[in-house]
């Protein structure tokens, strides 16, 4: 049987100076910080082990930044002022500012960017009865190389680009897709995948899907070598697709196997924690105030990185109004069940005490980053937790990682004495002055910390016991 959700405290909390809503957490692609958007016209860099504010990118927009991407050596974001800004992460000041514009300034609502394609794609707001897809060459932004103005017809919620089509699709399919695609969606309902180097919009559309809901947010994840898709609507409603082939001649390409989670499975649901909850001291009276029964009351995310189920359903995250956080997974039936609890407390300085509105999943580092309304982001480390993280599915969750976790066991001690030189050089400088060193990118939040260590310590012991324990 799967191990019962574990309940784990934030490893360390930062409120930001003056308290700004945190709406979004990205990572800087070259620094170890993450780029905190605001309901401004700024952007707040953080250190992502201290998470103390390290600088901020100022002076680019004159509107409240809507979108941040990132890819390769490049911070981009966009505004409502129709501005779309390449930030110098070094001197900290905009570099390329490309102006959006049809007849007038812009709104601009989303945004990603290829550098490998020299593409710098913005989603715009519904003006003038068009909303556009808008397509600039970075090598030469004054105008849009081509905008496609009829996809949707209200605001755009989200751009993505899918990884190379190869990548999941058969080299012996009969209709092979475009190199690239591009992922859209809009408060229309409508999500579309696009050829993303097609000028022509007729030609550009591969297929589309109206939900008939209002979009807010989407993206894609690939499960078991198929290409998915989810959105979620304003109402905290989740759908799912995946693309395949149908038509006539089973030769056109779709979004097939969708899939509704409306949002009685994320919001108003109770949830009792386990009485066991983290492994800390505790005065009387924090004991006394410990969690006996949590009621969300948002949907936060949507994170197929953290785990996808044996359906497909990726894990998601909902919240409470006190700043607590659930982690469910999708289990075999259309409903979720919690995987995991992140707590606020046991005092006033750990977590959130707000609305949580941002998370960002550190795969490589099992980090999870959370931003809240009250200006606070904090850290949390998964590698601590005493139980692995339900998915949903029984061949992760009952197998999992137990005989690699065993071979660890026995390879530990050789393991820890081998060092290489590339090791020493694998951290990233954070635009420190002149001679300045970083130190090692080690401590509670990243997975090599203490937590870390006795987080797989339990587990590994426990595992232990499972294994030779009496049938």
């Amino acid at each position: 049987m799967p191990s019962p959700p574990s309940s784990i405290y934030a490893t360390l909390s930062s409120p930001l100076p003056s308290k700004p809503y945190i709406l979004s957490i990205t990572p800087s692609p070259t620094n170890p910080h993450l780029i905190l958007r605001h309901p401004g016209p700024d952007l707040t860099l953080v250190d992502n082990q201290t998470l103390q504010p390290v600088e901020r990118l100022t002076r680019g927009h004159q509107g409240n930044v809507t979108s941040v991407a990132v890819d390769e050596d490049a911070i981009w974001s966009s505004a409502k002022d129709g501005s779309i800004v390449r930030w110098d992460e070094r001197s900290r000041r905009a570099g390329t500012i490309i102006r959006a514009a049809v007849r007038k300034p812009i709104p601009v609502t989303a945004l990603t960017v290829s550098a490998r394609d020299h593409l710098i794609i913005g989603g715009t707001e519904l003006v003038s009865a068009e909303s556009h897809i808008m397509y600039w060459d970075d090598r030469s932004p004054s105008q849009p190389i081509y905008l496609h103005s009829s996809t949707h017809s209200d605001d755009i919620t989200n751009l993505s680009i899918l990884p190379p089509t190869p990548s999941f699709q058969s080299s012996s399919s009969s209709n092979p897709l475009p190199q690239k695609l591009l992922l859209s969606s809009s408060t229309d309902g409508l999500i579309a995948l696009s050829d993303l180097k097609e000028s022509d919009e007729d030609e550009a559309v591969i297929c589309t899907e109206n939900w008939n809901q209002s979009i807010a947010d989407s993206n894609w994840y690939l499960h078991k070598g198929k290409m998915k898709f989810w959105a979620r609507s304003d109402m905290d409603g989740i759908a799912t697709w995946e693309l395949g082939m149908g038509g006539d001649g089973g030769d056109e390409l779709e979004l097939q196997t969708h899939l509704e989670y409306p949002s009685s499975s994320f919001k108003f649901k109770s949830f009792k924690p386990p009485k066991q909850g983290p492994t800390i001291t505790q005065t009387a009276s924090e004991e006394m105030e410990s969690k006996v029964q949590l009621k969300s009351d948002y949907l936060i995310d949507v994170l197929p990185s953290l785990g996808v189920g044996k359906n497909g359903g990726a894990i998601t995250a909902v919240g409470t109004n006190e700043g607590d956080i659930i982690l469910q997974h999708h289990t075999t039936s259309t409903s979720y069940s919690p995987s995991a609890y992140l707590l606020s407390g046991p005092s006033t300085t750990r977590g959130h005490k707000d609305v949580v509105r941002a998370m960002y999943h550190d795969l490589s580092n099992e980090a999870l980053y959370t931003g809240s309304e009250d200006g606070v982001i904090s850290g949390w480390s998964l590698a601590s937790m005493p139980d692995k993280l339900v998915v949903g599915d029984d061949e992760l969750d009952i197998s999992g990682d137990e005989d690699q976790d065993m071979d660890d066991d026995e390879d530990e001690d050789e393991e820890s004495e081998i060092e290489t030189e590339e090791s020493d050089r694998s951290d990233d400088s954070m635009g420190l002055d002149d001679g300045e060193e970083e130190g090692p990118r080690y401590g509670p939040i990243l997975g090599a910390g203490a937590g870390a260590d006795k987080g797989k310590d339990k587990r590994k012991e426990k595992r232990k016991g499972n294994r030779f324990g009496p049938y």
